[in-house]
């Protein structure tokens, strides 16, 4: 579930359910179903008011909470707080509700805390966002823009889903030479002098060879997790897929940090030549610390001016990319190995179990004579199927896995 505000600026919270439908004959194969439920109109977006909503529609609905075996929300703290969240009260009652944070929005989070680490990146977005501004402050601007650009228009993109960067990002990458042109367009037939002075001040700021390396860097960044934030919103995302992509990424992000530096140069300078922008890091003023005490030694300044720029903002980017990474999926790594075990610890609660864990390891081996290692757990429930109930305990546990969203994505395309 999600709150997002209406038209009218009323609070809406919205409420999906999602199960693995067997079937009724055995010819047809499991499927992963997601269905909206209701819009509730809330005044209070706390933990508390929010996780009794819930458990009162669910009342409504005569779904009993503790047959709930997965919920998800996004990264705020109303939602995913350690004591006070919905996910905790909602733990409190069913601790086989298992939590997943909204893995689209932990890789929107990953780009925002990678960007904001560094005052670099902060500067580079407010160009990218400048160029939309001026563009679209005034109708004969905008037609100038798309009369250079043809394969893409400049776009604004929403604060809260960085993953919309890409586009606006894409726009200045694909069309940077056009871009040029519209804006000094712009800057001759313009009639206000301070019109004047704001396009050559954004000229100055993008026609230097360090914002066309910034803008080739990021692109690379923003696509590639682009592609995975949109495959993890599919409705049959299943957890262990959802893992291997974005530790997949995550090796990607470790390549890059070695390599990347010097593939997205080599792009940058064909680029600057294209528009005679000379390939050269601006010299920046060294700042220098006062030493407090005569023992205390300052660390060496980096004169070289490339060195600073890929020390203090390409490694400072990534690293923090990759530490977010990290920090942000444990969740989803944790619920890999257990399932990739099928823990019937994490299956049980007091007395009551999902799974018995004898009869569990009996079937395990003989099922697992029956598929190969590429076998998908939908694809694995298909095969369990056929066999007239011979799996009870692996088709339980495979059901429960596909059960738990591995993101909120339904939430936001029922709100389209």
């Amino acid at each position: 579930m999600d709150c997002t505000p209406d038209i009218g600026h009323q609070e809406q919270l919205t409420i999906l359910i999602r199960i693995v439908n067997m079937g009724e004959s055995n010819e047809s194969d499991p499927t992963i179903q997601e269905y909206f439920l209701d819009f509730v109109n809330v005044n209070s977006t706390t933990g508390l008011n929010l996780s009794e909503i819930l458990i009162k529609q669910l009342e409504l609905y005569n779904i009993n909470i503790g047959d709930c075996r997965g919920q998800a929300y996004d990264n705020g703290s109303n939602m995913v707080g350690k004591y006070q969240g919905v996910q905790a009260r909602i733990s409190n009652i069913n601790p086989r509700a298992f939590f997943t944070p909204c893995a689209a929005h932990s890789l929107n989070l990953v780009l925002c805390d990678a960007a904001q680490n560094s005052p670099r990146a902060i500067s580079f977005f407010g160009s990218v966002r400048r160029v939309y501004t001026l563009f679209s402050a005034l109708t004969n601007r905008w037609s100038i823009i798309q009369k250079h650009c043809k394969l893409f228009t400049v776009k604004q993109w929403s604060d809260t889903r960085w993953e919309s960067r890409l586009n606006s990002v894409k726009a200045l990458r694909l069309q940077f030479p056009h871009i040029i042109e519209a804006l000094e367009e712009v800057y001759e037939t313009a009639n206000d002098l301070m019109a004047k002075s704001e396009v050559n001040s954004l000229l100055n700021e993008i026609s230097s060879y360090e914002f066309i390396l910034s803008l080739v860097i990021w692109y690379d960044i923003l696509e590639k997790v682009n592609i995975v934030s949109k495959s993890l919103q599919s409705q049959n995302m299943e957890i262990s897929i959802s893992t291997k992509m974005v530790y997949g990424l995550l090796e990607h992000l470790k390549q890059y940090r070695i390599t990347g530096f010097d593939s997205a140069k080599n792009i940058a300078n064909k680029l600057a030549s294209e528009i005679d922008i000379p390939v050269i890091f601006k010299c920046c003023r060294i700042r220098k610390k006062k030493k407090m005490f005569s023992y205390e030694h300052n660390d060496e300044p980096i004169l070289n001016e490339e060195d600073r720029f890929r020390i203090d903002y390409f490694l400072v980017v990534i690293n923090q990319a990759i530490e977010s990474i990290n920090k942000r999926f444990d969740q989803l790594e944790s619920y890999s190995n257990n399932f990739g075990f099928l823990y019937q610890i994490v299956l049980s609660d007091g007395d009551q179990n999902d799974l018995e864990g004898l009869d569990l390891y009996s079937e395990l081996l003989i099922f697992r004579m029956m598929i190969d290692d590429n076998t998908t757990p939908l694809k694995a429930l298909s095969i369990l199927k056929k066999t007239n109930g011979s799996f009870p305990n692996i088709s339980i546990a495979l059901r429960i896995m596909l059960t738990i969203p591995v993101t909120s994505a339904c939430i936001f395309r029922s709100l389209n």
